[in-house]
């Protein structure tokens, strides 16, 4: 078992360049370099699950992603000691480089299309890693039926997410859809290179006009979290 003071609070993963020690919004950093990668860490227990807590690490995040070209988030309660990171590093250093180099000068923007009859909330929050958001609310259902049913939504892509890419794909180095998440919820996940962003916002602005009677909200920048691997 790990001693308590060997644990690593892991932040994000990041291409050389930073310094070794640094503080942001606070929290005393340290770049810890492994393989030509160099692994944000805090020496700190994991935070308690909280909106506050997951608010903080993305503006630590944010603040990460404004001093390199390419940075990878990690999960929000991501821990490990050093010489857990260092095998980690050791076996998928391909897959990490090869999506730093995938995400080198881009950001996240985030497109939310939901059914009319559905509410949106647009409250300026950013989006999150995976597994920090709170399930929605929903009616029980066996485990069974319930995986079986997110998995047949996450496999039909809507035509919506066509129109999506005809206004905004010629903008878009890469993109993930997520279509199961919650019923009547599609979120399209792009990575945009940052000198593409004012255009990006540009044809953005007709989306909701030309998917009607859908509610459409388009969000970012962001650190782009949807497009790191899940490492921890």
């Amino acid at each position: 078992m790990t001693a308590r003071n060997d644990r690593l609070y892991v932040y994000a993963l990041a291409e050389p360049g930073l310094p070794r020690q640094f503080t942001i919004l606070g929290h005393r950093l340290r770049s810890l370099p492994i393989d030509g990668v160099e692994v944000v860490v805090e020496h700190r227990p994991p935070p308690d699950f909280t909106t506050d807590a997951v608010r903080r690490q993305h503006a630590v995040v944010t603040r990460l992603a404004a001093r390199r070209p390419a940075i990878l988030p990690a999960r929000f309660g991501s821990i490990a000691d050093e010489a857990s990171l260092r095998s980690l590093l050791s076996r998928r250093r391909k897959e990490i480089l090869a999506v730093l180099e995938e995400v080198r000068g881009c950001a996240q923007m985030t497109v939310r299309i939901v059914h009319s009859a559905q509410s949106t909330r647009s409250t300026g929050s950013p989006d999150l890693p995976d597994g920090s958001k709170g399930a929605g609310a929903s009616s029980p259902r066996p485990g069974t039926e319930f995986l079986k049913q997110r998995l047949e939504r996450a496999r039909q892509v809507p035509p919506e997410v066509e129109i999506v890419r005809g206004e905004l794909g010629s903008h878009v180095r890469s993109e993930r859809v997520a279509a199961g998440e919650r019923e009547g919820l599609v979120t399209v996940f792009h990575l945009v290179p940052h000198q593409d962003l004012d255009d990006y916002h540009r044809h953005a602005a007709g989306l909701q006009a030309k998917l009607q009677p859908r509610a459409v909200s388009v969000t970012g920048p962001w650190p782009v979290f949807a497009f790191a691997p899940d490492l921890f």
